[in-house]
């Protein structure tokens, strides 16, 4: 049950991620979907690449970076478009934090888990 929950976050998290940014630097460059799909696509394989090979500490340190631009984000859209209050939106801010850092947390004990059943079977 720990790696199926720790699965459905990380894809949580790195779909989230992947869209965001996608989309981000697609507007930022006045490109179309099609753009954002391929960045977002890039950017969840490089997540992917770079988090398996990190140390401890630089893992959470940039597990806390992801996490606050995941809050920002939210919370930018929710006082910006939808023209939620301060309050609201700082709620809504805490969803995705909260998801993000349970799904960084989840993985790195996921990814130990499966380091050391590797080990073991060699």
């Amino acid at each position: 049950m720990v790696r199926l929950r720790a699965g459905i976050l990380v894809l949580a998290a790195l779909v989230f991620i992947s869209l965001s940014a996608g989309r981000w630097t697609a507007a930022l460059f006045s490109l179309g979907w099609i753009w954002a799909a391929l960045i977002g696509v890039v950017v969840a394989v490089l997540i992917a690449f770079i988090v398996t090979r990190l140390d401890r500490v630089a893992y959470f340190g940039i597990a806390a970076l992801v996490t606050l631009f995941g809050a920002y984000t939210a919370y930018d859209f929710a006082r910006g478009p939808v023209d939620w209050s301060q309050g609201w939106a700082l709620l809504l801010a805490l969803v995705p934090a909260v998801i993000l850092a349970a799904a960084f947390w989840d993985f790195r004990h996921l990814v130990a888990e499966m380091r050391a059943w590797a080990n073991s079977r060699n």
